[in-house]
């Protein structure tokens, strides 16, 4: 008797955990969350620009990607984005359309419709980088991508 007692708590804390993780992994196909930034006080001047394509087979990723300045720092932003959403989605900079060493990580995504700004650190020149990518770090997996093309012609420096 103690030991089918026994079977049936470790099967049941067994099937809570995988529960959980398969909350984890599912849930964030099915929620959306929208972003409306508004684009930065004096943020006028336009340096690159790039449009999102589709990531990896299942992940879809649409809308504008633009980097622009006000003469001391730099913004990245989306308008009109939409992305399929995913757990643990982070912004890169890429010298490539995959992520690869001395990309530039921005952070999480914020939202996976809608308008959104990233600071761009200081002391990083922007167009150095020729991708923006969303980017699905416990899983390497690319979500969506975009080249970007500079206003001057002058990518990547």
């Amino acid at each position: 008797m103690e030991l089918s007692r026994r079977a049936l708590v470790i099967t049941a804390v067994v099937l809570v955990v995988l529960a959980i993780f398969a909350w984890y992994l599912i849930s964030p196909l099915f929620i959306a969350t929208v972003g409306q930034e508004e684009l930065g006080e004096g943020f006028g001047t336009v340096l690159a620009t790039g449009t999102f394509t589709d990531g990896a087979p299942g992940h879809y990723g649409s809308g504008s990607a633009t980097v622009l300045t006000d003469g001391a720092s730099y913004l990245l932003r989306f308008e009109e984005f939409s992305v399929t959403n995913g757990p643990g989605l982070h912004v890169y900079l890429s010298r490539g359309a995959l992520v690869g060493s001395g990309d530039l990580d921005l952070g999480a995504l914020k939202a996976s419709q809608g308008s959104s700004n990233y600071n761009i650190p200081a002391g990083i020149d922007p167009l150095e980088f020729s991708y923006v990518v969303i980017w699905c770090v416990p899983f390497s997996v690319q979500f969506a991508y975009a080249p970007l093309s500079p206003l001057d012609g002058s990518y990547p420096r």
